[in-house]
């Protein structure tokens, strides 16, 4: 959730029978009238209703499906898990100041659970947000929820996307956001270890084309950077030092700049003095189709090919890259 707020939620415990229907009801305190809606994850209204201070309002039954929601009150927005069940509302919104805002929310378990979860998903650990502190607490479609919420924080993490998938096995897959999970873990295969190469061109400081299909056959070291990345000109020197080590007719190592900039790259080759293939991406570091072929949102990113043409290794720095291309040629 976007909003800097602290939402305070107790849990009813209702009786759930087998013809239960959401129902959501409340009573408000508000600074002015405003608008409460719900819609679900296609942006597609399913009630809403206006009202004013301390005034109750209620819908009527609805079936819906458990499934994440975008509800909306005024300008104050938040993303829920609701369920085929009913539940109310109470508390005080400043839709305009939303760090003096209490809204309870009571009757859903899942509703209490997301909340949580996500609570301690941002409370984390000394080095920021983490799954982990989540993963084996609570309940797939909450693990889907946080992912969804928090989507660009999972564009590189495989393994959470896919203990996610493995906990929501058995589970509604009309569900929006299980369905939004499941193809996010579909979009990630094309990165998983193992995975095949694909191949491309990118032309080198003369404006040659080389075709990573020519070196079929050849472990394949990528190392994609950028001049004005400081972490990636430190990097260099170490793969320049590994690269004296275990150089070989069986190893290709290739440098790619991300540079907007071209004339940027070239000063920066001449300084560093790459040994080795160095190619330019034009599209530069926002627009590189690579950041989604292998999934990564910082550089320097260093990625290791086998013989077969199989990802073997990615994200992998300093002295772990000369460990896996050993590993590779010690399993010839």
């Amino acid at each position: 959730m976007k909003n800097k707020i602290s939402l305070l939620f107790a849990l009813l415990i209702v009786f759930q029978t087998a013809d239960a229907q959401f129902q959501i009801s409340g009573k408000l305190r508000t600074l002015r009238p405003v608008t409460l809606s719900l819609r679900n994850l296609n942006d597609s209204l399913v009630w809403s209703v206006d009202i004013s201070n301390s005034r109750e309002f209620a819908s009527g039954k609805i079936n819906i499906k458990e499934d994440l929601y975008k509800l909306k009150i005024g300008d104050f927005e938040s993303f829920i898990i609701l369920e085929n069940r009913p539940i109310s509302m109470k508390g005080f919104l400043d839709d305009k100041n939303i760090s003096n805002t209490d809204l309870f929310f009571d009757g859903q378990q899942l509703c209490l659970s997301f909340k949580s979860a996500e609570l301690e998903f941002l409370k984390g650990d000394s080095r920021g947000w983490s799954f982990n502190a989540i993963k084996d607490k609570y309940p797939g479609i909450v693990l889907a929820s946080i992912i969804y919420v928090y989507d660009n924080f999972f564009n590189t993490k495989i393994e959470s996307v896919k203990e996610a998938v493995l906990k929501n096995s058995g589970h509604d897959s009309n569900s929006l956001v299980i369905k939004h999970l499941l193809e996010k873990n579909e979009k990630m295969s094309v990165f998983a270890l193992g995975a095949d190469f694909i191949d491309f061109s990118l032309p080198d400081s003369s404006g040659k084309l080389h075709h990573t299909s020519d070196f079929k056959g050849k472990i394949i070291l990528l190392d994609f950077w950028a001049s004005w990345c400081g972490p990636c000109r430190v990097e260099m020197k170490s793969l320049q030092k590994i690269h004296e080590e275990i150089k070989g007719d069986d190893l290709i190592f290739i440098s790619i700049s991300l540079d907007d900039d071209r004339s940027k790259w070239i000063k920066a080759l001449e300084t560093d003095d790459i040994p080795w293939l160095a190619l330019w991406d034009e599209d530069g570091f926002d627009n590189s189709e690579f950041r989604t072929q292998f999934g990564f949102n910082q550089i320097p990113f260093i990625a290791l090919i086998d013989a077969n043409g199989r990802l073997i290794a990615r994200n992998i720095r300093g002295e772990d890259v000369k460990n896996e291309i050993l590993k590779l040629r010690n399993n010839k």
